[in-house]
């Protein structure tokens, strides 16, 4: 049965799906959960506003509140005070400590920013004269008076008082409801003793310490009140009378939460009371229409922009993808001339450059491949060709004939056995891969033969580690430098060299160094310069062998100073060496 051939479908087609399936989903998806979420961030910052403003109403609150308390603790806490309401006294002392010390610290107490706190001190001594002012001539004068206690003994608020050292409470007693006060209760104590002897009474307005409850800072539908912790009703503000249907049980003094108001609650600190603010459901709700609705058209428009981008970008990559195909197809036929276009700065780019790139390297190697080859060759050859110096030769052999000639039998000794010795390392089996220690010893060997025919005016120190001397090394990548410090740097009566073998990080080092006339920069840059005629042929001998051995980032590198000496210096990587038989 013949197989039916499958559909031709354009990329561009299926780039116009897939986007389309892309951006639909995503959009419906954070459409509604914007939706969603803007309600109920739209709640719960304005639920975060409410809390924050009745959390700053509930601290202006315990602010006022901590000057009553305050300045109660003063009187309480204050011993002189308590001995002498406490003790005996007669004549002009009672009458002294009365005016110069009770007194003034009543007064003292009683100085607080609401001129309208009334402080009263009541106390079991009868011998402590009462003093107390005409209310109604008081006028903006601070209220302070202290009676004694018979005044209030028989009181029903004072008899359900539980007084004790250290305790306290806030409450409504005598005409503090008929006045909107309330009073802060202490006891008196005789330190002496520590049994109570009197009272402390500090009554505030609660118009004054409530003030902040009737600002209208949450709104004009929000009712704001104090409540005890027994969630009977201390203070509402007048402002909200305006609905008193919202708080049905606040004439029986105690208040219950409607269903259609979400209550916020902020405890008082020096108070047994909360501030509660009931703010309706619906001021939270109102913008969520308003957030629907913008909701839906954003996402609309959004679709219809997307939609028209994923049209325009799905042309685009079609239009770039037949361009690669267009080009590889010229590259699969051979023709390895043909570039892809390239514009724009995207992935595409890249890749038309990377193609291109590509293409020229593989015809760049296709030439370059057997031209690497011959030079490599011919730079053996030319090693070979260095290693024969006859220059060399022919002026060692008349050095020995001169030394024959002199008798200088111990010195032709030595000459000949170092030339033999430099001749068999630079010519033993032919490898151009050698150790460490035998280049080094090509190096020591040419150095003994310029010793002697120089008279010892050449001094050589060597500093090598012994680590290296396994390693591998180009042959005869050493010797040259010796020579050129020797042929060319050499100015004075003597000339010192230092040879270095050291591994630094994952490389090889070799380093000359001489303290001969040194070069110019423009002479350095001459004889590094690949191009470069007549000068510097031995060194980038060596540079480019270590380079076709190694690679491009090794070689050679040269620092010098005029009139300071010379430091060449030659990485390559450090392998071990292994001889032609190793391998094999």
């Amino acid at each position: 049965m013949k197989r039916a051939k499958p559909v031709y479908l354009p990329l561009g087609y299926k780039l116009l799906i897939s986007y389309l399936l892309l951006v639909l989903t995503p959009v419906i998806g954070i459409g509604s959960y914007a939706y969603v979420s803007s309600v109920r961030s739209t709640e719960e910052h304005t639920r975060s506003n409410l809390e924050v403003a009745v959390r700053q109403i509930a601290s202006n609150v315990d602010y006022r509140l901590k000057d009553v308390v305050r300045s109660t603790d003063e009187l309480y806490a204050d011993q002189t005070l308590s001995r002498y309401l406490t003790g005996y006294h007669s004549g002009w002392e009672k009458y002294s400590i009365m005016s110069q010390y009770i007194l003034p610290r009543l007064e003292n107490a009683a100085n607080l920013p609401d001129p309208e706190v009334k402080l009263s001190v009541y106390v079991s001594n009868p011998n402590v004269g009462e003093f107390y002012y005409n209310e109604s001539a008081a006028g903006d004068v601070r209220k302070y008076s202290l009676f004694h206690m018979d005044r209030i003994e028989n009181e029903d608020w004072y008899r359900r008082l539980k007084l004790h050292y250290g305790s306290y409470e806030w409450r409504q007693v005598g005409n503090d409801r008929a006045n909107a006060s309330i009073s802060y209760l202490r006891p008196l104590i005789n330190y002496d003793t520590l049994q109570l002897n009197g009272l402390i009474k500090m009554t505030a307005n609660m118009k004054y310490i409530f003030s902040d409850a009737g600002s209208g800072q949450l709104g004009e539908d929000s009712i704001l009140f104090i409540v005890g912790n027994d969630n009977r009703l201390l203070f509402i503000s007048s402002r909200n009378k305006v609905k008193p249907d919202l708080l049905p049980s606040a004439a029986s003094g105690y208040i219950q939460q409607p269903d259609s108001y979400m209550q916020i609650k902020q405890p008082v600190t020096n108070m047994p009371a909360s501030v509660v603010a009931w703010i309706p459901y619906s001021s939270l709700q109102k913008n969520s229409q308003q957030v629907r609705n913008v909701t839906i058209g954003i996402c609309l428009i959004t679709l219809i922009l997307l939609f028209l981008i994923s049209l325009v970008m799905s042309q685009y990559f079609a239009r770039s993808f037949q361009k690669l195909i267009a080009s590889l197809k010229s590259f699969k036929e051979g023709d390895f001339h043909k570039r892809m276009p390239v514009q724009g700065n995207d992935e595409f780019a890249e890749i038309g450059s990377a193609f291109n790139d590509m293409a020229s390297t593989i015809q760049r190697l296709i030439d370059e491949v057997y031209v690497v080859n011959l030079e490599k060759k011919e730079t053996e050859l030319q090693v070979l060709h260095s290693q024969m110096n006859p220059h060399f030769l022919y002026n060692t052999f008349s050095s020995i004939s001169r030394m024959a000639k002199l008798g200088e039998i111990d010195k032709l000794h030595e000459v000949i056995r170092s030339l033999a010795r430099f001749y068999r390392l630079t010519l033993h089996r032919g490898e151009m891969i050698i150790p460490v220690e035998q280049e080094l010893q090509i190096a020591e060997s040419y150095l003994d033969i310029q010793r002697i025919k120089n008279v010892d005016r050449i001094h050589v120190a060597y500093d090598i580690a012994p680590e290296v001397l396994e390693n591998e090394s180009v042959k005869f990548i050493l010797q040259p430098f010796v020579e050129n410090a020797l042929e060319h740097a050499w100015y004075d009566d003597e000339i010192s060299l230092i040879i270095r073998a050291y591994p630094e990080g994952a490389d090889m080092v070799f380093e000359v160094e001489d303290n001969g006339l040194g070069m110019k920069e423009e002479l350095i840059g001459q004889i590094l310069e690949p191009t470069g005629q007549g000068i510097g042929y031995g060194i980038r001998n060596v540079d480019q062998r270590i380079q076709l051995q190694y690679g491009r980032q090794y070689g050679v590198a040269i620092h010098s100073s005029l009139g300071e000496g010379t430091l060449i210096r030659l990485r390559f990587p450090c392998r071990r060496y292994q001889s032609v038989q190793e391998e094999l």
